[in-house]
C-alpha cells in the first residue's frame, strides 16, 4: 500500500501549529493524498486515504458535522484537519472530539495562522520521500537476494534473510504444501513447531478455497486468535510454491507496507532458485535414466565402470536393495476408453502417478532410502535400500506397505477408476544386478496381478513355485491335458463352475469349509461339485498330493492366459 501513516504525517506537522485532538486509535491509517473540502455531500469523490482540510463552513449544524465525520470515515478518508477560518461560525469541538474518539477517526485542529499550503507541501514531501525510501529499500532487498543466488545460496538463505528483514517466522512450502524451509523468530519455535502440520493443512485449505477472482498475490488471514498469516504464492514453471509469514497478533499497516516492499525481490529470487534447482534435477534425472537404460539393456562392457558411474551419480546402495515397479493396470484399455480426452489428458495421468509416488515417499519412512527413481511410460521404477537389520526383521515390508498405501491415497483421489499394482524384486547388493532385479519386479507385478489380483503389492520372493513356471502362449496349450479339457468342456456345455471350484478347493488346502467361504456357497454344494470333479477327472486328482500340485499349477497358468 502506498502512503504514510497518520502518525508519520503528524510527526512532520506538529511543529507547524497542528494539534492532535482526538481519534488516536486511528494513527496507523494511511494518508495517500491531501484534499480541501468546503462542499457538502462530498463522499462520492473519495478514493480512500485522503487527509481532509476543512473549515466546516459547509456544515451549519452539529448534526451535519457529525454526519460529515461519519461519511469521511465510511468513505476511507484517513483523517480530518479543521481550520478555524474567520471564527464567525461557532463549532462544538468537544462534541466532534468525542465522536472521533468513538470511531477512531483522527481529528486535528490547525492554528489560525497556518495556511493550507504549508500542510500540503509538508505531506507531499513526506509522501515522495517515503516512496523514494521504499524504492531504495526494495532495490536493496532485491540486490541482497540476487547476491545470495550469485554466491551459490538458495531458498534456505533467502528465507532466512526475509525472516530477518520482517522479524517474522517464515515457512517456504512446495507445490503440495510440504515444508521445504522454516525460520523461526520471536520465540515462536516452541509454540509453533508443534502445530506445523495444522498450519500446513490450514494453508492448503485456505489456498484451495480462495475464489479465482480473488488475488492471491498477497493475502492475509487469521490462522487462530493469536496469529495472522501472510500467504504468498511463488509461481515458477507452471507450479506454485508458497511463502507463509506468521505474525503473532494482528498485522498492522506498517508491516503490510514492509511486506509490499520486501516480497517482490524475495519472490523473484525464489523463482530463480526453483528454476535453477529444477534444471539441475532434470539433468541429474536424465543421467540416471540413461544409466538405468544402459544397465537394463546391457549397454556396458565393464561392471566396474558402471559402479564408478553410479557413484558419480550418487547412487549409493544399502545392505539390501529392491527394485519396485508401480504400474497402472491395463493402461492400454484406459487409453482406448479415454482417447477422446486427448493426449494431454493421458500425459497428465502419467505425471500425476509420478507426483503421487514422489509425494508418497517424501512423507513416508523410505524418503531417505530411495537410491534411484525413473519413470517408464505408465510405470514408475524405484530402487529402495534397507539395512541388514531392517531386512531380517521384515521392517522393509512394513515400510513398503505404508508407501504403497500412500501412493494409492494420493493417486486414487484423482483417478478412482484406475488401479495400481506394485511388483517388488528379491534383494540385490550390486548395481550390476539391476537388470535381474528389474525383470523379477516386472515378473512379480504381471504374474501377481493375474494370479492374486490387481491393485495389490506382489513380492517376487513370495511367488514360491510360480517363479519357475514356464508360461505357455495360449490357453489351448494348457488344455492339452485331457482331464482338464474334460472339466473345461463340462463347464462350457453345462454353464457350470467346476474349474473355479477346483481352484478354490486347492487354494483352501482342500478344506470344504474354507472353499465354501471363498465361493459364497453352501458346503453341501461344494461337496456335490467335488464329487462331480472326481467323476470327470478321476479319483486321484483330489487324493494324490502330486496330482493336486500339478493341477493347481495348471489352473493358475490357465488363469493367466487370454
Amino acid at each position: 500500500m502506498e502512503g504514510v501513516t497518520v502518525k508519520e504525517a503528524y510527526d512532520v506537522l506538529k511543529d507547524e501549529g497542528i494539534y492532535w485532538m482526538a481519534g488516536k486509535k486511528g494513527e496507523s491509517r494511511l494518508v495517500k493524498s491531501v484534499s480541501v473540502l468546503e462542499i457538502p455531500d462530498c463522499y462520492e469523490w473519495l478514493c480512500g486515504g485522503e487527509m481532509i482540510l476543512t473549515t466546516l463552513y459547509s456544515c451549519r449544524t452539529d448534526g451535519e458535522r457529525l454526519k460529515l465525520l461519519e461519511g469521511l470515515d465510511r468513505g476511507g478518508a484517513s483523517c480530518i484537519m479543521i481550520h478555524p477560518g474567520s471564527g464567525k461560525i461557532p463549532i462544538n469541538i468537544d462534541h466532534l472530539m468525542r465522536y472521533a474518539d468513538e470511531i477512531g477517526f483522527p481529528l486535528f485542529l490547525i492554528d489560525r495562522k497556518v495556511p493550507y499550503s504549508i500542510i500540503i507541501k509538508k505531506v507531499y514531501e513526506l509522501l515522495l520521500s517515503k516512496k523514494e525510501q521504499e524504492l531504495r529499500k526494495a532495490q536493496e532487498i532485491n540486490d541482497t537476494m540476487n547476491n545470495i543466488l550469485l554466491s551459490n545460496g538458495g531458498a534456505c538463505e533467502i528465507i532466512e534473510k526475509l525472516s530477518s528483514i520482517t522479524n517474522k517466522t517464515v515457512f517456504f512450502l512446495d507445490e503440495n504444501f510440504g515444508l521445504i524451509e522454516a525460520v523461526f523468530r520471536n520465540g515462536d519455535k516452541s509454540s509453533v513447531e508443534k502445530r506445523i502440520d495444522k498450519i500446513l493443512d490450514w494453508a492448503r485449505n485456505f489456498v484451495e478455497n480462495v475464489p479465482e477472482s480473488g488475488n492471491l498475490k498477497f493475502k492475509v488471514a487469521s490462522f487462530d486468535e493469536d496469529h495472522d498469516v501472510v500467504v504468498v504464492p511463488v509461481e515458477s514453471g507452471g507450479e506454485n510454491h508458497y511463502l507463509l509469514i506468521l505474525k503473532r497478533g494482528k498485522l498492522n499497516e506498517y508491516e503490510r507496507k514492509l511486506f509490499e516492499v520486501a516480497l517482490p525481490g524475495t519472490v523473484t529470487a525464489l523463482k530463480m532458485d526453483i528454476l535453477k534447482n529444477k534444471a539441475i534435477l532434470e539433468t541429474e534425472q536424465r543421467l540416471k535414466s540413461d544409466f538405468f537404460d544402459d544397465i537394463i539393456n546391457g549397454r556396458y562392457t565393464s561392471g566396474e565402470l558402471m559402479n564408478k558411474r553410479a557413484k558419480t551419480l550418487g547412487l549409493n546402495l544399502f545392505d539390501k536393495n529392491f527394485v519396485i515397479i508401480v504400474d497402472i493396470d491395463d493402461f492400454e484399455r484406459y487409453y482406448r476408453e479415454n482417447y477422446e480426452k486427448g493426449e494431454e489428458h493421458i500425459q497428465k495421468v502419467k505425471m500425476d502417478l509420478k507426483k503421487a509416488v514422489q509425494e508418497a515417499y517424501r512423507n513416508s519412512k523410505i524418503k531417505n532410502k530411495i537410491v534411484l527413481f525413473v519413470q517408464q511410460s505408465d510405470a514408475c521404477v524405484l530402487v529402495v535400500g534397507f539395512t541388514q537389520r531392517e531386512y531380517l526383521t521384515e521392517r522393509h515390508k512394513r515400510e513398503l506397505g505404508d508407501f504403497f498405501r500412500r501412493i494409492i491415497e494420493g493417486f486414487s483421489s484423482k483417478y478412482p477408476a484406475i488401479s495400481l499394482t506394485i511388483g517388488i524384486s528379491s534383494h540385490m547388493e550390486n548395481l550390476t544386478e539391476l537388470k535381474r532385479a528389474y525383470m523379477e519386479a516386472l515378473f512379480a507385478k504381471d504374474l501377481g496381478a493375474k494370479l492374486f489380483g490387481e491393485g495389490k503389492i506382489h513380492y517376487y520372493d513370495d511367488l514360491g513355485i510360480y517363479k519357475f513356471i514356464s508360461i505357455p502362449e495360449r490357453k489351448e496349450d494348457v488344455l492339452k491335458d485331457k482331464c482338464l479339457q474334460k472339466l473345461y468342456d463340462y463347464d462350457e456345455s453345462k454353464n457350470a463352475s467346476l474349474i473355479s471350484t477346483l481352484e478354490a478347493f486347492l487354494d483352501s488346502n482342500c478344506s470344504v469349509k474354507e472353499t465354501a467361504k471363498r465361493l459364497f456357497a453352501h458346503p453341501n454344494t461344494v461337496k456335490y461339485r467335488l464329487k462331480k470333479i472326481k467323476e470327470i477327472m478321476g479319483e486321484n486328482v483330489l487324493e494324490d498330493p502330486q496330482m493336486r500340485l500339478y493341477y493347481h499349477l495348471l489352473l493358475k497358468v490357465m488363469k493367466m492366459l487370454p
